[in-house]
Order: C-alpha cells, then sequence, then structure tokens
C-alpha cells in the first residue's frame, strides 16, 4: 500500500516496516557486541557491504567488476584473518538469546548476594598490607579464552582466599583472577593491554590489563594498586580511579542488574 511519495521515491509500508525491522535488528546487535572484538569484524562487513551497494547504484562498471572479484576472494579472505572474531561473534550471539539471557539472570541473582560481600572485604585486606590486585568480575561476554590462559581452581568466593592468592609469596599471584557465576573461576589469567596511549604514565600493567579487558569485553575489573594502595575500577573502556568502597559495591549492584530490554 502506497503512503506517500518523496520525489521519484514511492514509500510503502511494507517499506517502513522493513526498514523498521532492519534498524532494530543493527541495534540488538550493535547492544549485544558493544566493546567486543566481534564488533570489529561487524564494521568491516557493514562497510563493505555498504561500498558494494554504492558502486551498484551509481553503476561503476569498472570498479563494480572488480569489486565483485575482490568480494569473492575477500570473504575468504576474512573468514581466515578473523577467524578468532567471528567465532566470538557467533558465540555472543548464541549467549545472548532470551533463553541464555534468563539463565544469566538467575545466576546473577547469586552473583549480587552475600559473596560479593566477601570481594569487598578482600580489599580492604589487601589494600591495608600494600598488595596489589587485579579482579575481573565477567558480564555476558564469554571469556573462556581469558580463563584458558591462566589456572583453573573454581573454589568459592571467600574474603581470605582472595587475599591470600594476591600475596607476593603465592605463586598464583600474578595475573588476574576471574570471578564468574559467584565462584572463583580462574586466577593467573592473562588480561588484554589496552591500547590507548594517552593514559597515565604513572598507571601500571594491572591498569593497562583492566581497562584493555572492559575494552573488549563487558567485564568489571576491580584493580588494588600496590604503590599507592589505590582502587580503580575498569569498564566499558572506562577507567575510574581513587574509588571507594560503596562506590564498587554500586558498581557491582549495577553489573548484575538485569540486561534483558
Amino acid at each position: 500500500m502506497e503512503l506517500f511519495k518523496i520525489g521519484f521515491v514511492t514509500v510503502r509500508l511494507i517499506d517502513i516496516l522493513d526498514v523498521s525491522i532492519v534498524t532494530f535488528l543493527f541495534f540488538r546487535i550493535y547492544e549485544s557486541l558493544r566493546g567486543s572484538l566481534a564488533m570489529r569484524v561487524t564494521s568491516v562487513v557493514l562497510g563493505i557491504f555498504l561500498l558494494w551497494k554504492l558502486v551498484v547504484l551509481l553503476e561503476f562498471r569498472l570498479l563494480g567488476s572488480i569489486l565483485d572479484e575482490f568480494l569473492g576472494l575477500g570473504a575468504i579472505g576474512v573468514m581466515i584473518i578473523f577467524s578468532p572474531e567471528i567465532r566470538k561473534f557467533l558465540s555472543a550471539i548464541s549467549t545472548n538469546s532470551l533463553l541464555s539471557r534468563l539463565k544469566r539472570q538467575v545466576a546473577a541473582s547469586t552473583d549480587t548476594s552475600d559473596t560479593y560481600r566477601e570481594v569487598v572485604e578482600a580489599l580492604k585486606s589487601l589494600r591495608a598490607t600494600g598488595s596489589g590486585a587485579l579482579i575481573a568480575l565477567t558480564g555476558t561476554d564469554p571469556l573462556e579464552e581469558i580463563q584458558e590462559s591462566g589456572d583453573s581452581i573454581d573454589a568459592t568466593i571467600s574474603a581470605r582466599l582472595i587475599y591470600s592468592i594476591f600475596q607476593k609469596e603465592s605463586p598464583l599471584h600474578d595475573g588476574a583472577m576471574i570471578l564468574h557465576q559467584g565462584r572463583i573461576s580462574a586466577v593467573r589469567c592473562i588480561l588484554p593491554i589496552s591500547k590507548v596511549g594517552n593514559l597515565d604514565a604513572e598507571l601500571g600493567l594491572r591498569h593497562r590489563s583492566a581497562l584493555g579487558l572492559s575494552e573488549v569485553s563487558d567485564a568489571l575489573v576491580i584493580v588494588v594498586s600496590e604503590e599507592r594502595r589505590e582502587l580503580s575500577l575498569a569498564n566499558r573502556g572506562n577507567l575510574t580511579r581513587n574509588v571507594d568502597y560503596g562506590d564498587i559495591e554500586e558498581a557491582i549492584s549495577r553489573h548484575f542488574q538485569p540486561r534483558l530490554s
């Protein structure tokens, strides 16, 4: 059914519905992949698609023929070059289904219980003794590769255990601790380093690693500075320094709020 015309373009009801559905799908994909490596793959694919459509629209025959040949080979190249990101992309889609989110919300109700009060108690002890620490709380993004880089322990969250792990005498104190679904999932994990070039020069590897993980996932990362005894939070590519225990409790609460919308 024709609604109106804009110049020589006829706008139908089905066209509006079509655009609305596509817009909604792109928005949901962006929300699911925002801040992750898979978002880069999506951007590359979208850019190539838009370029190809523009060439077709402008009827650039020579460029169009070259681009057609390039896309045939380029598709294979993208699959090879971005295979890790594509795997993350497919994993992100599967883990962000409605059923998966409902399951995570059940787990989140446990995550935000008394177990994470143990984290705050551990932070108090670590800060008081000048012990450094790097603790990541998983969100909806899978961190299997990060956890596999360290040692799996699957232990109950305990202030005493967290404190003892991050003591210099402990063989497990280097790297990051991953907290997943109310458990200490892994320790000595290697995190990606942030590529931001304008960070404060006094920030060390812990802060850069925390920011790096927050840039490629929706994890909430807590840092305890060994030298300055300062608490910091990294989330969604942002680093907040010199926070207090109340800020950390509030951040953890927000981190596990329902994300079904």
